[in-house]
């Protein structure tokens, strides 16, 4: 009797630690994710020098290049903005708003002028992603901040910022 109680405590011991690593590897592939995600989007903003949007003679700008990447990669979470910070609600259309607290965002982007430097901007990225476990559901949510490098010439929808 005494082996068949042991048999079974050892056989639950490694199963909780099964569960454990799983949890574990869930959680860091969706970190991973979600930073290759940021990392993205502020190439996609360094490369065209800001936020910019759709017009005839440069063709799809940084919004649209940014809400197209999410939606292809299955990005659906949303969460709240930093105020000051403009969001994104709907990946369809290429319309920031300036953020409320009210509000849930699929991401956030504010920018800052760099008080070292004259003249150069800095793009504050926050994206969202869920922890999701098969038989839990979703465990936490959490954000995921970046920033771009510096930028010499930068836009915000569109408009040339101050020098």
């Amino acid at each position: 009797m005494r082996d068949a109680v042991g048999g079974a405590w050892v056989y639950g011991m490694v199963m909780v630690f099964t569960l454990l690593f799983s949890a574990f590897l869930a959680l860091a592939l969706t970190y991973a994710r979600a930073y290759r995600l940021k990392n993205e989007m502020t190439a996609i903003i360094e490369k065209y020098q800001g936020i910019t949007i759709d017009d005839s003679l440069s063709g799809l700008g940084s919004v649209s290049i940014i809400n197209n990447y999410l939606k292809n990669n299955g990005h659906d979470t949303k969460g709240h903005c930093p105020e000051g910070s403009y969001g994104v609600t709907d990946l369809d259309s290429e319309a920031l708003e300036l953020t409320n607290s009210s509000k849930k965002y699929r991401y956030c982007i504010s920018y800052e002028k760099n008080t070292f430097k004259n003249c150069t901007y800095i793009f504050k990225i926050r994206v969202f992603y869920d922890f999701n476990l098969p038989l839990l559901g979703r465990v936490r949510k959490f954000n995921v901040n970046g920033q771009t490098n510096e930028l010499n010439i930068a836009y915000m929808n569109g408009k040339l910022l101050p020098c």
